[in-house]
């Protein structure tokens, strides 16, 4: 499927529920309209007919005293005549008190025309929202400044829209709900059926009144939120002119040829890119960075970068600064974050479950969805815009190529910088050499990854989205010359990070880089802080999660077999054996209707069969569950636990169904059975398997089991990653 029939597809699913859903309401209310009685107008002459019906029964009943009369309805079954009299004198009674005979039978009309009411308006909603929301994804792309403000707009509207949407389809289900009720009002002798399902219908109208009024708190509660910009958490240290001095001018030196205001803080670490930023700044230390312009510069890329392309990648940073890149970026988080807290209290507020109302829900929450999917649109195609443009600035202190040079140097690095984090990471403390120095190691062995391979790739960022490597470098007008890729690939390391003193080994006097000549300063070995700083969060989170690991590793057992719990059906179809045979005996004795004798014989053959079916299906294995994977009924291979991605089970009239979702490609083990008991449905590549529960243990306890060895794998696969012996 090409990427524009998925797009249609999806969206085809979301009119489907946009309007789907209110016009299955519509058709309900048309059905209960269509089966409304007759409203009681004239009582006077409701009153006359039924007296004359029962002037009628009275003389029937003369005619066989004691009881004896009946009547046939329109169905043909017979009623005594005296209590369908009695009936009808109650209803008499009924309509001279103006009771509930009357006032159910006027009331089913008005709900029935109120679900059909809310349903058109929720139609007529969900129209007016869509055309309204295409309008405004249309401004957005006329300009930043539109963008905004029609953002700004859309957000103080969506909460009110979301809430109608999901008030009128509540509205619509109430008096759905209540219609159903009135017609078991109108009985006089209420049995047991009649009781529960009044008690459900009326606590399900009431359950969603409720609901009804905790949206509108919930909304309320949400709006109040302050709109505020949470700090970005980042992983490094401050660098001050004092310490830096040679940094702090290479920095000014590109600033002035920008024409961009300088930084007010330089953040130097080891797991970022290059970023700026105006958003508040936490560091690891929990050190809140004073509000302002912050470039944060990242120590494995500074190794291998030359002067030239650390300018233009400063040069590209800070032209941010000159569109206020930032500053927008800024301002449209928080208007995210309070659409997302819009989102969630429509849905059910933050401890949400899963819940049958979530049906009438998903109109407003697939819209409030759109709605930050339009302008996620808009924001991308600014942005994109708006990485060229820092593009042009950085290619302005240097040179395109330049520009292209630490665009292409910086993609073949990240592989083996993303490598050198994780072994850190994932060893809980200092690396020989460090994450730098594991870095240049890979780069000796390895070598760089070929950046060419990744030119539809983006740079990874804390908050703006980046366009492909190759729009970029096509706007820059660098073709990808074997030179390029060259450079891109060489292995030589700068000498930048002794130059700017953040590494032992800075020269004695002073450098001469893009700056020019300064003063020495002492050097602070920055790098070995960073070190110290990331291994020990390495250190803490390995901690954590070797002890989740390890717990999640001890739920295995070495091998654990299923049978179906198959005596409930077996017996069922035993008795209902034993009643076709008794019935069958039953007819031949009374000498009558041979034939169909005949028939409920077989049928009792036939559900014997069906009986003993189930008692086979319950003899042998229908899982056995090992520490590698699962064996399925009489499959000769395990199918193993990489094989499956994803567990669903559900369970209804006793049957247990197990739906294994596999990863793509895999082809499962032939289970041997038929597909009334398991099934592999390719197109939706996935294993379905039907229990009729299991013996002598409760589904949920057996679905636990199963998701629990599944788990277990993959705890022992990470902890063997991570180097520890399972």
């Amino acid at each position: 499927m090409s990427e524009t029939d998925k797009k249609w597809m999806a969206l085809a699913k979301r009119w489907g529920v946009l309007f789907g859903i209110p016009l299955l309401m519509l058709a309900i209310g048309v059905w209960q309209w269509s089966r409304a009685d007759t409203p009681v107008s004239d009582v006077g002459a409701q009153i006359a007919e039924y007296q004359q019906v029962v002037r009628q029964l009275e003389a029937i009943e003369a005619e066989k005293p004691g009881r004896r009369a009946t009547v046939r309805d329109s169905e043909g079954k017979e009623h005594p005549v005296w209590k369908v009299k009695n009936d009808y004198l109650m209803a008499i009674k009924d309509l001279q008190n103006q009771g509930l005979n009357v006032t159910t039978r006027n009331l089913q009309p008005v709900l029935a025309g109120c679900t059909i009411a809310f349903s058109v308006l929720a139609l007529l909603w969900s129209a007016l929202g869509m055309v309204y929301q295409r309008g405004m994804g249309a401004k957005a792309m006329q300009s930043r400044e539109q963008l905004l403000a029609t953002f700004q707009k859309g957000r103080k509207l969506l909460p009110t829209y979301m809430v109608v949407m999901v008030l009128l389809l509540f509205g619509a289900a109430i008096p759905l709900l209540v219609y159903e009720m009135m017609p078991i009002l109108r009985h006089r002798n209420y049995s047991k059926g009649d009781m529960k399902l009044m008690f459900i219908l009326g606590g399900l109208a009431l359950f969603l009144l409720y609901s009804g009024c905790k949206v509108l708190v919930d909304v309320w509660k949400a709006s109040r939120k302050p709109l505020e910009n949470e700090p970005i958490d980042v992983m490094g240290q401050t660098v001050s002119r004092q310490q830096a001095p040679e940094l702090w001018a290479f920095v000014d030196s590109v600033a002035a040829k920008t024409g961009a205001g300088l930084p007010d803080t330089l953040v130097v670490g080891l797991n970022e890119g290059f970023f700026v930023t105006e958003h508040p700044v936490q560091l690891a230390s929990g050190a809140l960075l004073p509000q302002g312009r912050v470039l944060y510069l990242p120590l494995p890329y500074l190794a291998f970068l030359n002067a030239g392309e650390v300018a233009a990648v400063i040069g590209h940073e800070l032209g941010h600064f000159i569109g206020e890149d930032t500053l927008y970026s800024q301002r449209f988080s928080p208007i995210y974050s309070a659409t997302i807290h819009h989102l969630v209290a429509i849905s059910g507020g933050e401890r949400y479950e899963e819940s049958w109302m979530d049906i009438l829900r998903r109109p407003a929450t697939l819209f409030g969805e759109m709605f930050l999917d339009s302008f996620h649109e808009a924001v991308r195609y600014w942005s994109r815009k708006r990485e060229l443009a820092a593009d042009a600035v950085g290619a302005q202190v240097v040179s395109p190529q330049a520009v292209a040079s630490s665009l292409l140097r910086i993609s073949a690095l990240a592989p083996l910088v993303e490598e050198a984090l994780q072994a850190n990471w994932d060893r809980g403390e200092t690396v020989e050499g460090g994450v730098l120095g594991h870095v240049r190691q890979l780069v000796a062995t390895k070598g760089m990854t070929d950046p060419s391979e990744h030119l539809d790739q983006r740079q990874a960022h804390p908050t703006d989205t980046h366009p492909e490597l190759a729009e970029r470098l096509a706007a820059l007008g660098v073709p990808v010359s074997p030179e390029l890729l060259a450079r891109a690939m060489d292995a030589q390391g700068s000498p930048l990070l002794q130059e700017f003193g953040l590494e032992q080994g800075a020269p004695a006097a002073g450098s001469r880089t893009l700056a020019g000549a300064v003063a020495p300063a002492a050097v602070v070995d920055m790098n070995a802080a960073l070190q110290n700083e990331l291994s020990s969060a390495a250190a803490a989170n390995r901690s954590a999660k070797l002890v989740e690991l390890r717990e999640i590793a001890a739920l295995a057992t070495p091998e654990t077999v299923i049978h179906e719990r198959s005596v409930f059906m077996m017996g069922l179809f035993c008795f209902l054996a034993l009643a076709c045979f008794g019935g069958a005996v039953a007819l031949f004795i009374a000498g009558l209707h041979a034939a169909i004798g005949a028939g409920v014989l077989a049928g009792g053959v036939v559900c014997l069969w069906v009986a003993r079916l189930f008692w086979r299906d319950g003899q042998s294995p229908a899982m056995v569950l090992q520490p590698a994977g699962v064996r399925l009924f009489n499959a000769q291979q395990l199918l193993p636990w990489s094989a499956i991605d994803d567990f669903q089970f559900n369970q209804a009239n006793h049957m247990l169904t197990v739906i294994m979702a596999l990863e793509p490609g895999v082809q499962p083990p032939a289970m041997g059975v038929g597909k009334r008991r398991a099934q592999f449905q390719k197109k939706k590549q996935r294993v379905v398997v039907m229990l009729k529960g299991v013996k002598k243990m409760k589904n949920q306890a057996f679905a636990e089991l199963l998701v629990n060895q599944w788990r277990a794998y993959y705890a022992r696969q990470e902890l063997a990653r991570m180097g520890e012996r399972v």
